[in-house]
C-alpha cells in the first residue's frame, strides 16, 4: 500500500478501534459484577486525548478538512460538520470517563452503572464515526486531493508527530497493540484473557 496522508489515518483508526473495542468489553464486565484494571482504563483515558485526539483528530481539523473545503466540501454540515461536532461530543465523553473511574476507585454508589455508560458511550461515537470516515470521507477524499495536498499533508503530519513525541505515539500504539483479541476456546494461562486485558483485574495479581 503506497504511503499517503489518508493512509496513514486509516491505519491510526485500527489502533483506536482496537481500544474502543476494549471499551464495549470493559462495560460487559461491568454487566457481570467483574471489577475493572483502571490502571489500565486510565491508559485508556491517556490514548484518547493524546493518540486519538491531540494526534489523529487535529490532524483531520487542522490539516485533512481544510483541504477538503480548499478542494470543494462544504466546511459546515455533511461530513465535515458532523465529524468535528462528534470530535467534541468524543472530548466531553472522555472527561467524563476520566472523572468517572475516580469515582469507580473511591467505590461511590452507583459509579459502575454510570461508568458503563460512559465506555458504552464512547464505543458507539466512536464505532460510528470511524466507520463514517472509512467507508465515506477517506474515499471521497482520494479522488479530490492532488498529490501536492498529500505531499503537504504528510509534512505537516509528521511536524506534528515531533510536537507530542514520537517515543509517546510509539508507546501508545504498544499499549493498544496489547489489547489485540486473542482466539481459541481454551481456557487462559493465570495472567492471559481471552478478552482484552484493560476490561478486568487479573486474579493472578
Amino acid at each position: 500500500m503506497k504511503t499517503t496522508a489518508i493512509n496513514q489515518m486509516i491505519e491510526e483508526h485500527r489502533y483506536i478501534e482496537i481500544v474502543i473495542r476494549s471499551l464495549r468489553d470493559a462495560a460487559s464486565a461491568l454487566d457481570r459484577s467483574q471489577r475493572l484494571n483502571t490502571q489500565k482504563l486510565r491508559t485508556v483515558v491517556e490514548f484518547l486525548r493524546i493518540y486519538a485526539d491531540q494526534r489523529h483528530h487535529q490532524r483531520e481539523e487542522t490539516m485533512f478538512f481544510p483541504v477538503l473545503v480548499k478542494r470543494g466540501v462544504p466546511p459546515g454540515g455533511c461530513p465535515i460538520g458532523g465529524l468535528n461536532h462528534e470530535h467534541e461530543k468524543g472530548r466531553a465523553l472522555v472527561s467524563a470517563l476520566d472523572e468517572g473511574i475516580t469515582f469507580y476507585e473511591q467505590q461511590r454508589s452507583g459509579s459502575d452503572v454510570e461508568l458503563r455508560q460512559t465506555l458504552q458511550a464512547i464505543a458507539d461515537l466512536y464505532q460510528k464515526h470511524l466507520w463514517m470516515e472509512d467507508a465515506m470521507v477517506f474515499p471521497m477524499a482520494k479522488t479530490l486531493i492532488t498529490t501536492a495536498d498529500n505531499r503537504e499533508m504528510k509534512k505537516q503530519f509528521a511536524d506534528l508527530d515531533q510536537k507530542i513525541g514520537l517515543e509517546t505515539i510509539q508507546r501508545l500504539e504498544q499499549f493498544a497493540g496489547s489489547l489485540s483479541f486473542q482466539t481459541g476456546t481454551t481456557a487462559p494461562a493465570c495472567g492471559e484473557s481471552t478478552t482484552p486485558s484493560v476490561i478486568r483485574q487479573s486474579a493472578c495479581s
